[in-house]
């Protein structure tokens, strides 16, 4: 028997560290690819779900009109209207005192801010003689 010419089960068996290497490389980005598929499905149908809820929340946001709308409208009112919603008097003299310091500081600027808008410069003042 010649021994060059046949090949025993065993050499086909060996592949060698490029085959090896080759072999576990598949089984990776094999794995890989499933999981990254997985994920990406996983991904979509959350997308999904997320994009029919908003939908849903729009719908009913903008379907309010008619009986609704008025209804709705005339409860608000009511309630702004209720004197037990109104605020106690030494609170609304608060607001309005912070109110006025608040304008007093920003009105020098807001003044110089509409001068530029419409075009208007102001002289400097020349230092009298």
């Amino acid at each position: 028997m010649d021994t060059t010419t046949e090949t025993t089960p065993q050499a086909e068996m060996r592949m060698g560290p490029i085959g090896h290497f080759l072999v576990k490389t598949v089984i990776i980005a094999g794995a890989i690819l499933v999981s990254a598929w997985i994920m990406l499905d996983l991904l979509d149908d959350f997308a999904d779900r997320r994009m029919q809820q908003f939908e849903r929340t729009l719908r009913s946001a903008t379907s309010l009109g008619g009986r609704q709308f008025w209804t709705k409208l005339e409860n608000q009112l009511a309630e702004l209207a209720d004197p037990r919603a109104d605020l106690p008097p030494e609170k609304k003299q608060k607001i309005l005192g912070e109110i006025k310091v608040i304008s007093d500081r920003w009105r020098p600027f807001l003044m110089e801010a509409a001068a530029a808008f419409e075009g208007e410069t102001k002289q400097p003042a020349k230092p009298a003689q």
